[in-house]
């Protein structure tokens, strides 16, 4: 046999070698090794945006080694060494990333910070945006209140807001008005990237990530867009990517990124693989799943998604016969057993309207929950709806 092995310059970048039938027989992130027969193979390096891939013959033994894989990433945040980045949309998302342009609160709360961009090209008119409350009040309007340069490839939207979930109405080329879950917490900004084509913004592609309130978009940290950036595109294809740093700050609470902990705690959740080395497996379940939906109830107080988080990791601790219950302090905040509003995450919708929650009756029949259920639309790893479509149609 052949030892192969193969690295990537970018920590997150998903490593994968399929067979000749196309079937995937060793993944990792990173880097990859594994013991393979002689024969043609197929390695791929995934990054979000962009996959390099190549076929390769491997002789009967020896070592093979792959270093050269280097899928260059994309994203719709202005980050130095993505194929789209401009610098004048870097300096335009710190700059406006700290000022606010709709105020809506009276004091400290939280903040949604929009940024739409194009790859450098400019663009023609403004695409129609408009932030949402639940019962469709328009709160804030992109053309109206936001800063718009077409002619650069971008436009920037700042409102402070209450904690809560709202709505993020923009039209698509295709199928025209289209909503789309966004959620804001106390003390932190909600920041959404968008790519802005010629057919108009595909919200459906954002990179959400949340920050602390007063920090804005810093390109210090680089990494942790990134990292949800590859976060994102593997909650889409039911994998994990979280690293033991991360999975750490998770289970103690002490996590700077709760979109990052929000993926990972869906995750765990839905039992999907991690490419990491998970240093839960080596704790008892009862431990990590109560932990783990704690801190979120903690980090996250508002979140539908997070108290929806509550029930499906309570769910994977086994009964006190299996395993010896595990003397935990009260949640920070009373766990919702009715959910009112939708999750921001597309998994955790349909989560809901799965009855997979142990809670008999969380979805009540009268709420917006019923009356969204025929209105969703798929393609995203967030929740969306026609705001158009009714039962008759």
């Amino acid at each position: 046999m052949t030892r192969l092995t193969v690295e990537a310059p970018y920590e997150f970048t998903e490593l994968r070698v399929l067979d000749p039938l196309m079937r995937e027989i060793a993944a990792n992130t990173h880097t990859l090794s594994a013991h393979l027969h002689r024969g043609i193979y197929r390695v791929e390096a995934r990054q979000p945006g962009m996959v390099d891939k190549r076929l390769i013959d491997l002789p009967a033994s020896g070592r093979t080694q792959i270093r050269n894989l280097d899928p260059l990433l994309d994203s719709p945040a202005p980050l130095q060494g993505v194929r789209s980045y401009q610098q004048s949309h870097e300096d335009a998302a710190r700059r406006e990333s700290r000022n606010i342009h709709v105020d809506l609160t009276e004091g400290c709360s939280g903040r949604l910070f929009i940024f739409l961009r194009s790859d450098g090209s400019p663009r023609e008119q403004i695409p129609h945006l408009a932030v949402q409350a639940m019962d469709r009040s328009v709160l804030a309007q992109l053309d109206k209140q936001g800063i718009v340069h077409p002619g650069m490839g971008f436009c920037v939207l700042s409102v402070a807001l209450p904690a809560g979930m709202y709505a993020l109405e923009h039209k698509t080329a295709e199928f025209g008005l289209r909503r789309q879950a966004v959620f804001v917490e106390e003390g932190w900004q909600t920041q959404l990237f968008i790519p802005w084509g010629r057919e108009g913004a595909g919200a459906e592609r954002a990179l959400v990530a949340m920050m602390p309130i007063d920090q804005g978009f810093d390109r210090d940290n680089e990494w942790q867009y990134h990292h949800i950036e590859a976060a994102l595109d593997g909650l889409a294809r039911g994998r994990m990517i979280l690293t033991r740093k991360d999975e750490r700050a998770l289970l103690d609470g002490d996590s700077s990124n709760p979109i990052l902990a929000l993926i990972g705690a869906y995750g765990f959740a839905r039992q999907y693989k991690n490419y990491y080395r998970c240093e839960l497996e080596n704790r008892k379940v009862t431990e990590w799943s109560t932990a783990i939906a704690h801190q979120l109830l903690h980090l996250l107080p508002h979140s539908p998604d997070a108290h929806l988080l509550y029930h499906l990791l309570r769910k994977l601790a086994p009964s006190p016969r299996a395993e010896a219950p595990v003397d935990l302090p009260d949640p920070p905040v009373p766990p919702l057993t009715t959910l009112d509003t939708i999750p921001m995450f597309a998994i955790g919708t349909e989560v809901l309207f799965q009855q997979e929650t142990p809670t008999y009756g969380i979805v009540p029949t009268d709420n917006l929950m019923a009356t969204l259920a025929p209105r969703r639309t798929g393609g995203s790893v967030y929740t969306r709806w026609n705001p158009n479509f009714s039962a008759g149609d």
